[in-house]
């Protein structure tokens, strides 16, 4: 009898033992607060404890979220969402269309700072509330009832849906977002698969499954583990001891062995990712266009993708990616130029500009503590010499280096944009004058910005694509960044973990995620 008791236990302990999921993520997050991130490793986090109206499914396509249905006007200009019934927050209250309503107006306040608000002036008075000009309630946004919620849009938007499903449109608590400390383990209230259990800065995220979530029962996993690694090398040998069962990175120069020692874990597909240059236009040495010119000439980006990364990425003349939607890139002139010409020009520019040999020009380039910016921001300092320009380089940790940037605290950043949706109006925005929190390089040209805001009301996909066209244009003349190079996703994802479904925009929430036991 002893014997049968201790086994139905065991039984029993198994039964309950907790699936939980390893997840390497890069960085620290700044801050756990849908409406004020700006990086993808953030955006991580927050799929996982939020949900919108819309929410990415498994390849990153937008699925219902807390709607379960919609529909749109035949302008394109009005959409209706109806909401689950029954929706409530982690901490057992209801979850309506007003607190919808107030998570939108939140969003666009200007108070908030989103650093993605400007993504959706697509909205009715949108721009004019993030810019103070009218109330938060003129916000197309309105509760028609207790469970719909109607969105009036400027124009037709053929990706708002996509814009509906990314991280800084879920819905957040009204009442508890207005608390500064409202993100913090013991005080967030969220809606997603899963709640914050335990933050431990530069250590690890905890998320634990949220029995509240109106599709809980889909949820395989029990909890999430997220370590923000800023090394990949580190990350990798990390993967290898069994420590990690994703990783979203990997080190470059490991990227030919890793192909032949693990073919099915380190994953390399397309994405819609640039990585590139900024230069703080607002810096005396960086406001001549001439000189600007001169650096992004100097960079030999074939040499960059060719010989230092070998992964797959493409070099990069245009700003937005050329498996972008609907569009064709506009290239800056010297594209097709052979590396001598370039250099040649590069030198003719900074003589004119007052640079040469007793006057060297000088600056510093500031990247994040990762060893593989590292040996970008080498390779750049190296190239950059053969002009006769010196470069000091500057590591800091991935929020130091974002926060600078946003405050206009550095020379040249080295970083990369990775689309929020796939259109080329979301590259080329972070270059408008008044785009808030990612416009790094200080940018400002009206021509620019009034052909953006031209392509915001042009509904035509084809005649819109020829008015962002134009705008790129006047950007990559003008070079407030310096393209470097398309990227890869890459991704090191151990073989049992299920559901993992490769796509451009490198999204993969862990609901849509399991874990095989172990043999």
């Amino acid at each position: 009898m002893f014997r049968i008791i201790c086994a139905l236990l065991l039984l029993a302990a198994s039964a309950h033992a907790e699936t939980v999921l390893h997840r390497g993520n890069r960085y620290e997050p700044a801050t756990l607060d849908p409406q004020k991130t700006n990086t993808q490793y953030e955006s991580v986090v927050i799929f996982d404890l939020f949900e919108g109206l819309l929410t990415p499914d498994a390849q990153g396509h937008p699925a219902l979220g807390v709607a379960d249905s919609w529909q749109v006007s035949a302008d394109g200009t009005r959409y209706t969402f109806h909401l689950r019934p029954g929706l409530t927050w982690s901490d057992g209250t209801a979850l309506d269309a007003t607190a919808v309503v107030a998570s939108f107006r939140r969003l666009m306040a200007p108070k908030t700072a989103a650093h993605y608000a400007q993504l959706m002036y697509v909205l009715k008075n949108g721009r004019a509330v993030n810019t103070g000009a009218a109330p938060v309630e003129s916000l197309g946004v309105t509760a028609l009832d207790a469970a719909t919620v109607q969105i009036d849009l400027e124009a037709a938007t053929a990706y708002f849906p996509e814009l509906l499903a990314n991280s800084f449109a879920v819905i957040v608590p009204a009442a508890i977002a207005a608390n500064d400390n409202w993100t913090q383990p013991g005080n967030i209230v969220s809606n997603g698969p899963f709640t914050l259990e335990a933050w431990n800065r530069e250590d690890r995220i905890v998320l634990a499954r949220n029995p509240r979530f109106h599709d809980a029962a889909g949820v395989k996993l029990d909890k999430v583990f997220l370590y923000p690694i800023a090394d990949p090398n580190t990350a990798l040998a990390r993967f290898k001891s069994g420590e990690f069962d994703i990783n979203m990175d990997f080190p470059a120069s490991q990227a030919d062995r890793l192909r032949i020692e693990m073919p099915k874990e380190a994953l390399i597909d397309p994405a819609l990712i640039t990585y590139y240059l900024a230069f703080n236009t607002v810096k005396p040495k960086f406001a001549d266009r001439n000189v600007r010119r001169a650096l992004s000439l100097a960079i030999d980006r074939e040499a960059i993708t060719g010989k230092v990364l070998r992964r797959g990425e493409q070099p990069a003349f245009s700003f937005v990616p050329p498996p972008t939607a609907n569009y064709k890139p506009a290239p800056v002139d010297f594209a097709a130029w052979p590396v001598e010409r370039r250099l040649a020009e590069a030198q003719k520019l900074l003589a004119a500009a007052g640079y040469g040999p007793d006057k060297p020009l000088r600056f510093a380039l500031n990247y994040t503590t990762n060893q593989d910016y590292r040996r970008m921001a080498v390779v750049l300092a190296a190239m950059w010499k053969r002009v006769g320009v010196e470069v000091t380089l500057q590591n800091f940790e991935g929020k130091v280096h974002f926060a600078n940037l946003r405050q206009g605290d550095y020379e040249m950043g080295l970083l990369a944009w990775v689309a929020d949706v796939n259109d080329a109006g979301n590259f080329l925005y972070i270059l408008q004058s008044s785009t808030v929190g990612s416009n790094y390089s200080r940018y400002r040209n009206p021509a620019f910005d009034a052909l953006m805001d031209k392509a915001a009301v042009t509904t035509d996909l084809v005649a819109r694509a020829g008015v962002l066209r134009e705008a790129e244009a006047i950007a990559m003349a003008d070079q407030p960044i310096a393209p470097l190079y398309f990227a890869v996703n890459r991704n090191l994802v151990r073989a049992r973990v299920k559901g993992w479904l490769q796509n451009p925009t490198d999204v993969h929430p862990s609901r849509y995620l399991s874990v095989e036991a172990p043999p």
